[in-house]
């Protein structure tokens, strides 16, 4: 790596876990030793070619293997475009199961992380279909798609847990709410809905309201509320929520391409300004 190659990582260590296994197993001890678990995620998508995917596979077998000996408080989060669904909806299957049995066997959850638009219908699919074998999976849902209402309570019906999350990706303005308060209404919508249902749901999000709404509902519900963000992003919030009592779950994600994931997070709307903010308070 250049020397402006290692310092953009050492920048980017704010919200990067690293670049390989062992750098993940760090900072996973580290998220653990604040009270808080961890979702790790090796970066990689778009994979077009059986030989990358079934890579992602080993690394994260290799990862689940490290997590188990370290004692690590977690999971792991794969992707669809990372473990095949671009070759065919087969092959991510048969990459998915492998991964959702050995963490299985290991004590771990497995989310499926929320991809563009074009991917959700197959993706969903094939989450469906594995939850069938697979207990120990959840799947994402992006509340800024209209459909989210729908697919977050399909997957609850099935007994899958559901990572509710803003959304990340640019979409057809046809199929998505366009504006902040839309989107957070909608989210708060989804969010009570299966918390009425007592479905396994975690609240993955860095706004406050949104996290205040939670804790009220769950109060007058009676429920467990598990949280989730960003690694690097409000960080004191989350330790606040995390000695609190709340079951607080920090997504680090680790790898090679940690360069093109810190580009797309610092281009969200509101994320530079919550990674500024962030770094200035560390």
């Amino acid at each position: 790596m250049s020397i402006l190659g290692d310092i953009g990582l050492l920048f980017a260590r704010q919200w990067i876990a690293g670049v390989d296994e062992a750098d993940a197993i760090r900072a996973a001890l580290k998220v653990n030793s604040k009270n808080e678990q961890v979702i790790l995620n090796y970066l990689g998508e778009n994979f077009s070619e059986k030989g990358q995917a079934r890579r992602s596979v080993m690394i994260y077998l290799n990862l689940l293997r490290q997590m188990k000996i370290n004692r690590i408080r977690g999971s792991i989060s794969v992707k669809p475009s990372q473990l095949g669904i671009l070759i065919s909806d087969a092959e991510f299957y048969r990459n998915l199961s492998r991964i959702a049995s050995h963490a299985y066997g290991l004590g771990f959850d497995v989310w499926i992380d929320a991809e563009e638009y074009e991917y959700v219908d197959r993706s969903l699919g094939v989450f469906l279909r594995a939850l069938k074998r697979h207990k120990n999976i959840g799947m994402a849902v992006q509340c800024k798609l209209r459909r989210s209402m729908d697919d977050a309570m399909g997957i609850a019906a099935k007994g899958g847990m559901v990572r509710l999350v803003k959304g990340a990706y640019k979409e057809p303005a046809a199929a998505s709410f366009e504006d902040d308060d839309s989107i957070r209404q909608n989210y708060i919508e989804v969010m009570k809905t299966l918390v009425s249902k007592r479905a396994k749901v975690m609240v993955a999000t860095h706004d406050a309201s949104i996290i205040e709404e939670a804790i009220e509902l769950g109060k007058r519900r009676k429920q467990k509320i598990k949280f989730a963000m960003l690694m690097g992003i409000r960080s004191r919030l989350a330790q606040k929520l995390a000695d609190g009592g709340n079951e607080v779950h920090i997504y680090a994600p680790f790898g090679e391409e940690w360069f093109d994931y810190s580009m797309r997070r610092i281009k969200e709307e509101g994320h530079a300004i919550l990674l500024l903010r962030s770094i200035i308070q560390q």
